[in-house]
């Protein structure tokens, strides 16, 4: 089968746009990610810093999520996209800014990095809403797995590149000052693929939006995700399974406890998407699968399995054969859902949808990794990562009996 077959998303040129531009932005996310992790640790030694300042951005993103969704669902998604990144950039610059003076502190960092996730608030539910907009139904979910791909391959070479600057011989805090740098530059490739956008993609409701008539948006957006058992489910079972067996924020300590120095942490963290963007390439390759609610359920149990593995792991080698296997299962599922819940979602709420998914997540995740952070001040880094694997089979296993709209899905019952 020719490629363009197997790949029907990527014949539609302001998709193929839209994930060049997504991927090049999501690189310099990651770089900065993963570089402001490494700072923190560095400056404090201590994984329960390192977890705050994942865990600390669930705030600004729970007071303003519902409202970036209601903006999504109510104003151009286009112009959206393009303020909320140019905002990003300036955060992206302040923290580089920031870091070469030599004025960073772990607070300042936390304090640079919870603020930017304001703009994330508005920018994510517009951004997730717009992608079924650039194909026909029929190519969305193709669309989802090639946007995984570049999504993931984003997180394969974030952590490498940032582990490579911050190991480079002019010195960490000059190689930090780059990485954040690379990021405020790295906005510009999605602003100028949104900006290629036709203004038709989105248009703007005539309406003025008032603060009661927010509130009722609002409400009517939680009222369809809690009415819908199938959104409902992915939602709740990915935060509970994120919550419990998050681990990403103690790379820094598994660094440490294995003796490897920037490039062996940039080669951790690199693991989870190379194992993520495998199992999406093989989908965006592969005819859709069936029964996508059993496969959900059987990535999510998987995930705690790998996780337990990530945990007793005594060396650098198997750390990243179990890190990659997290990547591969969360990416299959994550796909999965994504799909779920667009095919699943009108176009009138779906920005309230994405918001409300956003919630569940990213707070499950960060959230997770200010549990996981906390859990090994007490026991250690490596019994915070196997409990963590444990919850998230015993959450498998719950949803597995009790979440019977998600065991049963399949796509052919997704409504119109």
């Amino acid at each position: 089968m020719p490629i363009s077959d197997r790949l029907p998303a990527l014949g539609h040129r302001d998709f193929r746009n839209f994930i060049l531009g997504s991927f090049v932005s999501n690189v310099g996310g990651s770089v900065q990610m993963w570089a402001v992790a490494w700072h923190v640790y560095d400056l404090t030694k201590n994984p329960f810093m390192s977890g705050l300042v994942a865990g600390i951005r669930v705030v600004p993103l729970l007071l303003f999520s519902l409202i970036g969704g209601v903006f999504a669902d109510r104003y151009n998604r286009r112009t959206i996209l393009m303020i909320t990144q140019s905002f990003l950039a300036i955060f992206a610059t302040l923290i580089a800014v920031t870091t070469y003076t030599g004025n960073a502190t772990a607070w300042s960092l936390i304090a640079l990095v919870t603020l930017s996730v304001i703009p994330m608030a508005f920018n994510n539910p517009a951004r997730q809403a717009m992608m079924p907009s650039l194909v026909p139904k029929e190519d969305f979910p193709n669309a989802a797995s090639v946007n995984g791909v570049q999504w993931r391959l984003s997180e394969v070479l974030g952590p490498a590149i940032a582990g490579i600057l911050i190991g480079l011989p002019m010195g960490p805090v000059k190689g930090l000052t780059i990485c954040y740098l690379f990021n405020a530059l790295s906005f510009l490739a999605l602003i100028y693929a949104v900006w290629l956008l036709p203004n038709r993609v989105e248009a703007d409701k005539p309406d003025k939006l008032t603060v009661p008539m927010m509130i009722e948006l609002i409400r009517e957006g939680l009222v369809f995700v809690w009415r819908k058992p199938i959104l409902r489910q992915t939602m709740t079972l990915d935060f509970w399974a994120t919550l419990l067996s998050g681990a990403e924020a103690l790379l820094p300590a598994f660094a440490d406890i294995l003796k490897l120095g920037p490039e062996g942490y940039g080669l951790l963290a690199s693991s989870i998407g190379v194992g993520a963007m495998l199992a999406a390439g093989v989908m965006a390759l592969l005819p859709p699968i069936v029964k996508q609610g059993q496969w959900v359920l059987a990535m999510v149990a998987c995930y705690g399995l790998v996780t337990i593995g990530l945990g007793v792991s005594p060396n650098l080698w198997t750390a990243m054969f179990f890190l990659a296997a997290t990547g591969a299962a969360d990416m299959t599922s994550t796909v999965l859902r994504q799909t779920i819940r667009q095919l699943n979602t009108p176009d009138a709420v779906r920005g309230r949808m994405s918001a409300t998914s956003m919630i569940f997540n990213m707070a499950g995740p960060r959230l997770g990794d200010f549990e996981a952070g906390a859990v090994a001040a007490l026991i250690g880094p490596r019994w915070s990562v196997v409990t963590g694997g444990i919850g998230c089979l015993v959450v498998a296993v719950f949803y597995a009996i009790r979440a019977k709209e998600l065991r049963v899905y399949q796509h052919e019952n997704a409504a119109q």
